[in-house]
């Protein structure tokens, strides 16, 4: 069954304009989320959507140089730009990532995916109840429901947050949701949201970074010896839209 990642990374982000090129141990964001989702063994592929508009245009370079193919639409439509890959790639399974995510382990986007039934749910994440630090999220999407979606909302927000219908909609969908062992770490950011963010993840590359993707249990196993760390970036909120905290 051929499972697709689609990375939606563009340079105008609200927060922190241009994250997905910023370079963590010399390297764009963006590249090392190409290295995690290479190391992933359930992945057939991936893909990055990005939007039409000229600043946009170094992402779609860094794809171009790094052999990734790259789909380019909507600035705020990203169900429509995942709609128009997912139609030409044509893969059963749609992993979503985002360019907020540099720090992802490849290891639990594969338990994801290996826990997703597409006979018995339409959608499977770690999202819906957190108890992975945020940076670790991983949503996988059955080909008909993201086609679904598509169809049946018109609303703004549905389309700009591509699982949002699915998530506010949980008596229409068959949803699964994956937990840690252990320990909840919900409220551990690992995400590329901010400034904040930057400086704490800038700091995990430059001290743990190898030329191979960092393991989350590394990155626990530093900020424990480094519990300061952690308070670097504990006071960002995260949006919601629509209620529901991505």
């Amino acid at each position: 069954m051929k499972c697709t990642a689609l990375v939606a990374a563009r340079t105008g982000s609200e927060r922190m304009p241009g994250k997905v090129i910023r370079e963590l141990a010399g390297i764009p964001s963006l590249v090392h989320i190409f290295k995690i989702l290479n190391e992933s063994v359930k992945l057939d592929g991936f893909a990055v959507v990005t939007t039409v508009l000229k600043e946009d245009d170094i992402v779609e370079d860094i794809c171009r140089k790094h052999s990734v193919r790259v789909f380019r639409g909507s600035v705020h439509d990203v169900l429509d730009r995942f709609r128009i890959a997912a139609e030409i790639l044509r893969p059963e399974l749609i992993v979503r990532v985002t360019g907020d995510d540099p720090l992802m382990d490849p290891e639990i986007i594969d338990k994801v995916i290996a826990a997703h039934k597409p006979e018995e749910f339409d959608y499977t994440s770690n999202i819906i109840q957190r108890t992975f630090p945020r940076g670790m999220d991983t949503e996988v999407i059955n080909y008909e429901t993201l086609e679904r979606c598509w169809r049946s909302t018109s609303d703004r927000d549905d389309h700009e947050h591509v699982t949002l219908y699915i998530r506010r909609n949980p008596d229409l969908f068959r949803l699964q949701n994956i937990t840690k062992e252990g320990k909840p770490l919900s409220e551990l950011r690992l995400c590329l949201d901010t400034e904040k963010d930057y400086e704490l993840i800038k700091t995990v590359y430059d001290k743990l970074y190898c030329g191979r993707p960092i393991k989350l249990s590394e990155i626990l196993e530093f900020l424990e010896e480094n519990p300061g760390m952690q308070k670097i970036n504990s006071g960002v909120v995260q949006k919601d839209v629509k209620g529901i905290v991505y």
